[in-house]
Formats: C-alpha cells, sequence, structure tokens
C-alpha cells in the first residue's frame, strides 16, 4: 500500500494503480451532491478518458503535482513508500506485472518474453523469461541477478538495508540463473499465492547489492539505472520540482509525452494551480471544498473510481499513554467514525459509510465487519474504560498520577482534511475527558521525521492499497522486531497475527485465505492498531484533453500511453 497527503502506498510489494475505463463525469454534470449518497464504484470500474494513441497528440507535456518532495526515490525503502515517489518511479522503473481495471494481474510483455510459469506440485517454483532487448539505461541487460539481488535486499535476512516491507520476498527461498542470463528461475519456500505483485518494481543490482546506495543512493534524486519508458531528466530543489523526459533507449511503444513535470504544492492549494492552467490534473480525494470549486472549472472534469483506499487513525502503542490497549480502546469508542464519515463524504455526495475492515474495502469480495466493540461509537463504555485505567476525571481532562490525558495529534501541513477530522476527534475526545494537542508540521516532513520515528501519539493519513490486499497489508501489521518496523507506525502485533497472515498468503484457495484474512482483521481491531474511518474516494480533476490517465481505481498507470488529445 502507499500512502498520500499524507498518504502511504502498501507495499504489495508495489502499488497496483490504474487503466481501462468509463465515462467521465464533467464540469456541466451532476457528479455528486445530489439528495442520493452513491456507494463507491465496483472495484473493477474506473474513469481514464481512454483514447487510442493514434488519435492522441506526439510530444507535449505533463504537469502532475506532488503534495510533497519524495523523501527518497527507492520505493522498498523505509522512507519511499509515500504516493508522490511511487507517481515518479512508475514511470522510470521494470515491473513484471500490471494490472487491468479489475485488479487481475497482467505479464508485462515490456519486460517478459513470455508469460510467467508457474509449478506448484512440491514447491511453488515460477520461471520468468525475460524480454532479450530490456536493458538498464546505462547499457547493461536486465537479467536473472537484478531478481536476486531485489530479493536479497528486501527478504528481511540482513537488517542492514533499511526496507519498508519484506512481504513476499521473505517467501522466497532461492532465485537463480535458469539456462542463461535472461531466464530466472523463482523457487519458494513457503507458497506465496500473490506471487505477481513481486519485482513490481525491481530495481539494479547495482544499487541493490551495495547497502549504502540502496539505503542512500536514490535520496537526492533517481539514479541514472532505470529502464522505463521515461528517464530522469533534472531536479530543482528551490522550486521543487522533477523533470522526466522520454527514454531515447525504451524498447517498448513510444511514449506520447514528451516530458513529465513534477511540481510539489501544498494540496490546499493545487486547485487554485489547476484553475490558473499551472498542472493538468489534481486528486481531490474527500476535500468538499476543492470538489465543489473543481466542478466550476472549464475544460475541466471529474473522474471517479473506488479504488483500495482509506482513511484510518494510527495510535501509536509505544507512546506513554497509548501503551495501554485498553485506553486505546477507550479512544477509539470516543471517536465517532459515522459523523466524520458523514463530515467527509456527504458533502461529495457519496454515501457516509465507516469503513469496517483494515483489508478488504467495502467493494471488494471479502469485505467484512470485523470491528467489533472497538469500532462502536460508546461514550459511556469509553469512560469506564478510562477508569479502570486509572485515568480519573478532574474538571475537564482527566488526570493519573499527576498527569494530564494529553495526546498529541499529528497532522500534516496544507491538508484540509486532515485538519477537519482531527478538530472533530478533539471535540469528540474532549467528552470522554481525554485533551487532543493538534500538531501541525511541514507537510515534506510528515512520515520521515514524525510518523516513521513515532513522534505522535495519534495520527492520520491515507492508505492507497493494491490488487493484492492481503499480502499488501501484511507489512503495515506484523510484530515490529526491534527498530525493523516496516510499515507498522503503531508498532503493535502479536506472533499469531503475523501467522494468520503468513497462512493467507500461503493459501491458494481464494475463499480460505479471505477467511484467514478477516480473522487477522479481528485480531487488528483487538490490538486497537488504528481506526479506519472511510474508504477514501478517488475523485480526480483533469483537463478535459487528458486521456488514459485520471481516477485509476485498482489498475496499473501506463505512463507510454498518456496523451492530450487532438
Amino acid at each position: 500500500m502507499r500512502t498520500t497527503w499524507r498518504t502511504r502506498a502498501l507495499l504489495a510489494p508495489v502499488v497496483a494503480a490504474t487503466l481501462l475505463g468509463a465515462v467521465a463525469c464533467g464540469s456541466g454534470d451532476n457528479c455528486g451532491g445530489g439528495s442520493k449518497a452513491a456507494p463507491p464504484p465496483k472495484a473493477s470500474e474506473n474513469q481514464i478518458n481512454p483514447v487510442d494513441r493514434s488519435k492522441l497528440q506526439e510530444g507535449g507535456k505533463l504537469t502532475w503535482p506532488l503534495g510533497g518532495f519524495p523523501a527518497n526515490f527507492n520505493y522498498y525503502e523505509l522512507d519511499g513508500t509515500d504516493s508522490d515517489n511511487a507517481d515518479v518511479i512508475n514511470a522510470l522503473m521494470p515491473k513484471m506485472y500490471d494490472n487491468d481495471a479489475g485488479g487481475a494481474p497482467v505479464w508485462n510483455k515490456n519486460y517478459l518474453a513470455s508469460e510467467p510459469k508457474v509449478t506448484t506440485s512440491d514447491q511453488q517454483v515460477v520461471t520468468y523469461e525475460i524480454n532479450p532487448k530490456a536493458q538498464w539505461d546505462d547499457g547493461t541487460p536486465i537479467t536473472w541477478e537484478d531478481f536476486y539481488w531485489q530479493w536479497k535486499a528486501t527478504n528481511g535476512t540482513d537488517k542492514a538495508y533499511s526496507i519498508a516491507s519484506s512481504n513476499g520476498y521473505e517467501n522466497i527461498g532461492n532465485v537463480e540463473k535458469g539456462k542463461d542470463d535472461k531466464e530466472v528461475k523463482v523457487t519458494f519456500a513457503k507458497k506465496f499465492a500473490d506471487w505477481q505483485s513481486l519485482f513490481v518494481p525491481i530495481y539494479p543490482a547495482a544499487t541493490n547489492k551495495d547497502v549504502k546506495a540502496f539505503n542512500e543512493g536514490w535520496k537526492a534524486q533517481p539514479l541514472a539505472t532505470t529502464a522505463g519508458p521515461f528517464k530522469f531528466g533534472s531536479v530543482d530543489q528551490t522550486a521543487k520540482t522533477i523533470t522526466l523526459v522520454r527514454n531515447d533507449k525504451w524498447w517498448g511503444p513510444k511514449p506520447l509525452l514528451e516530458s513529465i513535470v513534477y511540481r510539489v504544492i501544498e494540496p490546499n492549494a493545487q486547485i487554485d494551480a489547476l484553475a490558473n492552467g499551472e498542472v493538468d490534473f489534481i486528486d481531490i480525494g474527500s476535500n468538499a471544498n476543492i470538489y465543489k470549486r473543481a466542478v466550476t472549472l472549464q475544460n475541466v472534469e471529474i473522474r471517479k473510481a473506488g479504488g483500495p483506499n482509506f482513511r484510518h487513525f494510527t495510535f501509536n502503542s509505544q507512546s506513554a499513554i497509548l501503551s495501554d490497549v485498553n485506553v486505546r480502546k477507550a479512544v477509539a469508542m470516543g471517536i465517532n467514525r459515522e459523523a466524520i464519515a458523514k463530515a467527509m463524504l456527504s458533502p461529495l455526495g457519496l454515501d457516509p459509510k465507516p469503513l469496517d475492515n483494515h483489508i478488504y474495502m467495502a467493494n471488494q469480495d471479502g469485505y467484512k465487519n470485523n470491528s467489533g466493540d472497538v469500532g462502536k461509537y460508546d461514550v459511556e463504555k469509553a469512560k469506564s474504560l478510562l477508569d479502570q485505567a486509572g485515568w480519573k476525571l478532574n474538571g475537564a481532562v482527566r488526570q493519573k498520577d499527576g498527569k494530564n490525558l494529553e495526546l498529541s495529534f499529528a497532522i500534516p501541513s496544507g491538508v484540509a482534511a486532515s485538519k477537519q477530522e482531527a478538530e472533530l476527534t478533539q471535540n469528540m475526545l474532549q467528552q470522554i475527558g481525554v485533551k487532543i494537542n493538534i500538531n501541525t508540521v511541514p507537510v515534506d516532513d510528515f512520515f520521515d521525521k514524525y510518523v516513521t520515528p513515532g513522534q505522535f501519539d495519534i495520527t492520520v493519513f491515507s492508505w492507497l492499497g493494491t490488487a493484492y490486499p492481503v499480502s499488501s497489508a501484511k507489512s503495515i501489521y506484523a510484530a515490529p522486531k526491534g527498530d525493523d518496523i516496516q510499515q507498522n507506525y503503531a508498532r503493535v502485533g502479536s506472533a499469531d497475527l503475523d501467522k494468520l497472515f503468513d497462512d493467507a498468503n500461503a493459501e491458494l484457495d481464494r475463499s480460505k485465505a479471505t477467511d484467514l484474512a478477516n480473522q487477522a482483521d479481528a485480531k487488528i481491531w483487538d490490538e486497537v492498531h488504528s481506526l479506519t474511518l472511510y474508504q477514501r474516494p478517488e475523485l480526480v480533476a483533469a483537463k478535459k484533453g487528458l486521456a488514459n490517465f485520471g481516477a485509476k481505481g485498482f489498475a496499473t498507470v501506463m505512463y507510454e500511453e498518456i496523451g492530450f488529445t487532438k
């Protein structure tokens, strides 16, 4: 999964994003705000204005807004999993599989010569045949060694690598050369149902075999050793722009765009940039004010999808107060998720239902309400739990051992949704004697200086999910091993929960895997790891002429197909 404004991306091990589409919602249409709230679109639907490349312009520049400057362009490094980096790096790096609008994996003919062969009779073995034309931009062929070192760097055995997730790679027993350098044989020590999510993307052996290069080499900018339809052009730290240009060494379909320029613009200011023609689209998310303005803009249309993305509160189980699971439970029960969902979704014309699952979205097969008592808004029960935990009401705020029950709620600057959700929570928790101090921090520092090191009691952001809900979620909920937390910013977990994820990921029977995943979700609720709020709307305001791009849902962005109508 990945995150956005600020969001993290669920590593599956990487983001499954978009393509294929439906009819876009135009600025003159009733795109929400009507009398009847609409449920999330079906998981198999998205809106990207699909147009055959023969009908699109040759050349042109796409200006793409980012919420913040990526902290690391290595998507597998702990600070590299945010959505801003994914938006950049997915144009540059090889990936063995894409996903269609329904989330189904499709092998990538640009990097593979044939569909991978799978055997599962004894051990699970996947054999990849690499496209003979596939090479890194420095002229080095892409070979089995790149697969080998991607596995070695990310399987979690070498703690020197600062990885975001070992999902799937830890299941591999060996990666070896096949009949030649272009054939790769991947043998799994433990079966892995979502094996198509692996090597998506893949980085060069040259930077993966070097720990320092893995951890720090991609910090300032993408390196020259990429192999996608676009290549790195330049970075301007002052203007906060990243420019990609067509890769003249790319052997696949020629990109329609001549360049992509990423501009870091504070999320709340992006609507002004769109209105002024400074960017070609914006992600509206759940910001009702931006939505209302976007639908009035000329030459702009709203594109919708129901992707695997959700808003949530993460509770820091290592903070002095929230280390007590009953206090976490009381805080959760003191938050009216239904009221938050209504405040955020109703102005968008969407069904304001809380999300009751950490793994499956409401429009996905497998969705089930596992929230139990933790997910129920119950002020009296919350008060009782705090009393039992020794936090007694003293005036307006509870106290214990002379200390106030005060919690720091970290949010990124310039994100209206986070501010509104935090303020709603502040008012709610005041009713049970909990004081919330909202700590607004610079958007560029939000993850690497606050969320990742645990400098918060509560925080809010979006998880941007993938087409592989079970395997991509494990790194968020796996028990930390010392300082190795992967993406578990709540820093709580258990061996039992890890086993459920492992068993679900190794189960090739879909229905059995779903049952195990829902058992895992029930445990996540019990440990009060985090509080899911609502499925994040995927609402994109895009210039009408922008084609093959928009609200992608479960599909993969095909960067070489993005263009503008003639």
